[in-house]
């Protein structure tokens, strides 16, 4: 290391503000100056005239630029979220001692690429293999290293040349990227060039042209190679994948093309760059779709890529990564994307859900916008009780977002995690903060609202049962769970002050009614009669008014009126009623 130094980026950058700063001052005086300075001829008492000046503003100038490449530097090599101090390895002292050994180890290479592509021989290639590596890994995550590297070979088309080369060497069989068993063997040679290009063009220091020539020119093997041998910035990587994932050859292809390692390459570079994902998410609706169908998701022919790909999505819609509305917006699209009607059919995306990792990835990460998923079931039903979800929610259509979450319930697990996550969402509602037959009319809204929201809830897990792969037991649980979500925690909130004692009763008689909802729903499930969902759907909305009444009774509430009772159950009826005549029927119920 040639030196040690100590930099807070954000302070850094203020300093450079601040320089600039100066020399605007320095410009604004100057003209003035030296005009006085003339006028003064002999006159002039100052000794060196300007020349002071023109020093100063030199070193706020070479500061700048000194510190925009430290910085630069520390960019290319510093971890993508760090914790705490970070220490790296700084090769040069300067720019211009990095730029003079890049154009040093450029000339070295492109001496033995012209030799090789004279002798043509194994042997000339191990020379440009060995000037590859020589080249280095930390030396080209300099940007004026990186630049001064690459102007040095002469051309863009060098850039094609050594890649095509090395796969011809290293590879067998079709071009569809570099397979995992040679990732290292890549890493040490070819990967100084792609790390220097990704610095250079990060940094805005690549020779002009040659980004769009990469990008429009180099086969999907020389890209995926880039972005996955370094760190690409968010803009080039994301070009990449719009070229990867929206191509009709990525995934499954005919047999004698192979795995298609470019697909898994790009999702690899992606983990490592979780918020150019996010924006690609958001950006573009159309690579959402294509980049979860299972053509892509089952047909790589890998067992990395749907790994790889739900480790990618998991940290892309991390609560911690972007800005939320950009997160939104991926959020929404990808919805949209799997949430289609007739993604359930064979040939639909369900498909890519079926035992894949990528469900419990997307599940975790759902939790943050419940209430907007709630708020869309209550405002396609009920538009007057003024639910209204926020921003581009809104737009999203109920029944596809209870499609999306069928598609995550294609995984047992994940449909468990999911019940879990809608408890507790409802538990925090405090749906007993207002008592539905209060004499107070704001406090009636205020629990027809908060029950509205369980009640939302609800309806998203029935529907989204309609399309999971469940067994018959596994089908009742996550029905009578769902169905009762409003009551169960609607009785346990309007008894919060209840003893110890009176609050062990809540609990047994709110596990109770499910359980006699599950056998109401096995007992007609093995009749195997599809005629009767609507009589099973009305007879839990009965069974749930009456808990309802019992509960109340046990507690010493005095019993429901018959216009309370009738407005419970035309309550809980427009909640639930739609969505499980749907899931039943869905089942042969």
């Amino acid at each position: 290391m040639a030196e040690f130094m100590g930099m807070d980026p954000a302070g850094v950058h203020a300093l450079i503000r601040r320089l600039e700063s100066g020399k605007s001052i320095l410009a604004g005086i100057r003209p003035g100056l030296e005009a006085a300075i003339a006028e003064a001829g002999a006159d002039w008492a100052g000794a060196g005239g300007i020349t002071a000046m023109h020093r100063a503003w030199a070193f706020f100038h070479d500061s700048q630029a000194d510190l925009r490449w430290r910085l630069e530097v520390l960019q290319q090599v510093l971890p993508d979220r760090p914790l705490g101090l970070t220490t790296v390895s700084l090769p040069f002292v300067s720019q211009e001692q990095a730029a003079a050994a890049g154009k040093r180890a450029g000339m070295t290479l492109a001496d033995a690429l012209a030799a090789h592509q004279t002798e043509d021989t194994p042997q000339s290639w191990a020379k440009v293999d060995a000037a590859l590596a020589a080249a280095g890994l930390d030396e080209t995550r300099d940007p004026a290293y990186a630049a001064a590297f690459l102007r040095a070979l002469g051309g863009v088309e060098t850039v094609h040349t050594i890649f095509g080369k090395w796969m011809d060497f290293h590879t067998a069989g079709p071009r569809r990227g570099l397979r995992a068993e040679i990732w290292a063997t890549a890493q040490e040679s070819l990967g100084a060039l792609a790390t220097a290009f990704t610095a250079a063009e990060a940094s805005d220091r690549l020779p002009a042209g040659w980004r769009e020539n990469v990008l429009a020119r180099a086969d999907p093997a020389t890209l995926s190679a880039i972005v996955a041998l370094a760190r690409p910035s968010g803009p080039f990587l994301n070009e990449v994948g719009v070229r990867q994932f929206g191509s009709r050859a990525t995934g499954s292809a005919p047999l004698m093309m192979g795995p298609d390692w470019n697909s898994v390459l790009v999702a690899r570079a992606y983990t490592a760059n979780p918020g150019a994902l996010q924006k690609l998410l958001a950006e573009h609706e159309e690579i959402a779709g294509k980049l979860l169908r299972p053509q892509l998701v089952k047909g790589t022919g890998t067992s990395e890529f749907p790994a790889l790909l739900a480790t990618a999505l998991g940290r892309a819609l991390d609560s911690g990564i972007g800005s939320a509305a950009t997160r939104e917006r991926a959020w929404i699209n990808l919805i949209n994307a799997v949430g289609y009607d007739g993604t359930e059919n064979p040939s639909g995306h369900f498909a890519s859900f079926e035992n894949s990792p990528i469900n419990k990835a997307l599940a975790k990460n759902l939790t943050p916008y419940l209430g907007e998923l709630a708020r869309g079931q209550i405002y396609a039903d009920s538009p007057e009780l003024g639910l209204v979800p926020s921003g581009p929610w809104k737009d999203l259509h109920e029944d596809v977002a209870a499609r999306f979450v069928g598609a995550l319930m294609q995984d047992p697990e994940t449909a468990k995690t999911l019940q879990s996550d809608f408890h507790a969402y409802v538990r925090g509602l405090d749906i007993g903060q207002a008592h539905p037959f209060s004499s107070d009319p704001a406090e009636r809204a205020d629990y027809t609202r908060l029950s509205a929201e369980a009640g939302g809830l609800s309806n998203l897990l029935l529907g989204g049962s309609t399309y999971a792969e469940f067994n018959d037991d596994e089908f009742n649980d996550l029905i009578a769970d769902a169905a009762l979500l409003p009551v169960t925690f609607g009785l346990n909130r309007l008894f919060k002050d209840a003893s110890p004692l009176d609050s062990t009763a809540v609990d047994y008689y709110t596990n109770g009614p499910k359980d006699a909802v599950g056998d109401l729903l096995k007992g007609r499930l093995d009749a195997g009669t599809p005629e009767t969902a609507g009589v099973v759907a009305e007879r839990i909305i009965d069974f749930e008014v009456r808990e309802l009444e019992k509960s109340l009774s046990r507690h010493g509430h005095d019993a429901l009126t018959l216009e309370d009772r009738e407005q419970l159950w035309q309550a809980f009826r427009g909640r639930l009623y739609p969505a499980l005549v749907k899931a039943l029927e869905a089942r042969g119920g």
